[in-house]
């Protein structure tokens, strides 16, 4: 039992043995605790962001991507779409240290409240972000290839697919989609594993204070 629930049960207690705690405390405690979970939202995000960026830089120094892969990270449409992706973490990443300096214990029980339902509104947001835009820039990807990459240039250009050239794209590309559908479903309950927790006790913390505000 940690040090919330040992005070919500004395709170609670009618037993004179125990001093008084008034719902002030009570209050401030469940600041501090929402305070502790922000932080560590943050400090997971940026680690998360610091390990895929470390991942695609080691990809692009010793991963020896073949010609067209390079060709593709070197192309307009991917240094955007990178662009894009940084300037938006980045921004995540701001809102979710707004919101931990936000959040402090002597702000009014509704003020920390408000903050609390933000906090994870911005964490829903960051995380659907990733999903839909991972999904997005995926089948731009496969578009890209598709028409670009070397292997398929030379198998269309051999005859082998004669006639059943829109078939192959077709299924090519209903192939990836399925692919990524299922990569990102898997990143989607690794967010929820990680941040889920968080985000729960952050609710948790969010309906201790409604309660007490009734």
């Amino acid at each position: 039992m940690d040090q919330l629930d040992i005070l919500k049960e004395k709170w609670q207690s009618q037993d004179t043995d125990y001093p008084q705690y008034n719902a002030a405390q009570i209050k401030e405690l469940l600041a501090k605790k929402s305070t502790s979970i922000v932080k560590w939202l943050l400090i997971i995000a940026i680690i998360e962001f610091a390990v895929m960026s470390g991942l695609n830089f080691l990809y692009t120094v010793i991963g020896e991507p073949d010609a067209a892969t390079q060709e593709l990270m070197h192309s307009n449409f991917f240094i955007v779409i990178t662009v894009i992706h940084i300037i938006a973490v980045v921004y995540f990443l701001y809102l979710f240290y707004r919101n931990y300096k936000n959040i402090s214990a002597t702000q009014p029980s509704r003020s920390l409240m408000k903050n609390i339902i933000k906090t994870r509104r911005t964490m829903k947001w960051y995380i659907w972000y990733n999903i839909i835009g991972g999904f997005i820039s995926g089948l731009m990807t496969t578009v890209y290839m598709l028409n670009y990459h070397p292997l398929i240039i030379d198998l269309m250009a051999s005859g082998k697919m004669d006639g059943h050239e829109t078939l192959f794209y077709v299924l090519a590309f209903l192939f990836m989609v399925v692919f990524y559908i299922v990569l990102l479903g898997l990143l989607y309950l690794f967010y929820m594993l990680i941040y889920g927790i968080l985000l729960k006790r952050l609710q948790n913390n969010y309906e201790e204070l409604k309660r007490m505000e009734v």
